[in-house]
């Protein structure tokens, strides 16, 4: 009787060869995992770092973050190459100590980076703006335009917020730039581009805000329909981004 030979299955990997792809996968895991949290690590802290001493445009900030994110991806994926040789090899290896001197440099980097966006970056602009509330008699004000007048220069503004109170009257109020550094002289009360009250003030160019309104005040003169006017401000500061 003859004898019959099946085929065999489909052969293995030697173990050895299995180890090796393995251990090469969980190293392309760590310095891919490594990369990834240290770049996201170095861009959240340079965005707070930035928020935090206040210095830079929206644009400076985000560049800034981008760059020691860049930096950060550097240093993870040094610390990441050099864990995975630790787990492959105890004995030290020059491929071990260029993955920590990369790391410990791109650190080293991000520290530097920071000291520089400190030093070199100009903080935000201020606009200094005058928050006014007028209040006149009656309510036919239609055509009211307010204006703050410097040395030189007028700074109007159009944009009224309009509240008719109890008695009558009307709430007007206005947010006014300061014309020019030079400082604000007074603020003007037009109706159909006709002027009807100044009010005073000889501010300087840049005066420090104040948390609530100054008192009520009258007009430089009292006849006519500036005589049912008087107003108070604050002043106010916003951080220009």
């Amino acid at each position: 009787m003859s004898e019959h030979q099946f085929p065999s299955g489909p052969s293995r990997p030697p173990a050895s060869s299995l180890r090796t792809v393995l251990r090469l996968a969980t190293g392309i895991a760590m310095v891919g995992a490594g990369a990834a949290t240290a770049a996201f690590a170095a861009q959240t802290g340079a965005l707070l770092f930035a928020r935090w001493i206040d210095l830079g445009s929206a644009a400076d900030r985000l560049a800034f973050a981008g760059a020691m994110a860049l930096i950060g991806g550097m240093a993870g994926t040094g610390a990441g190459l050099w864990l995975a040789l630790v787990l492959r090899d105890r004995a030290p290896t020059p491929a071990k100590a260029v993955a920590a001197a990369a790391s410990v440099l791109a650190l080293f980097a991000i520290a530097v980076g920071h000291l520089a966006f400190a030093v070199t970056t100009a903080p935000p602009p201020v606009q200094t703006l005058l928050i006014a509330q007028i209040r006149l008699g009656g309510q036919a004000w239609s055509g009211l335009a307010v204006a703050a007048a410097g040395p030189r220069l007028e700074a109007a503004s159009d944009d009224l917020r309009r509240e008719a109170l109890a008695d009558g009257s009307t709430l007007v109020e206005v947010v006014l730039p300061l014309p020019e550094p030079a400082g604000l002289r007074a603020v003007l009360v037009r109706n159909e581009g006709a002027d009807l009250a100044r009010f005073s003030l000889d501010l300087p160019g840049d005066p420090p805000a104040t948390a609530n309104f100054s008192h009520w005040l009258t007009p430089d003169r009292r006849g006519g329909e500036a005589a049912t006017m008087e107003m108070r401000f604050r002043i106010e500061r916003r951080v220009r981004r």
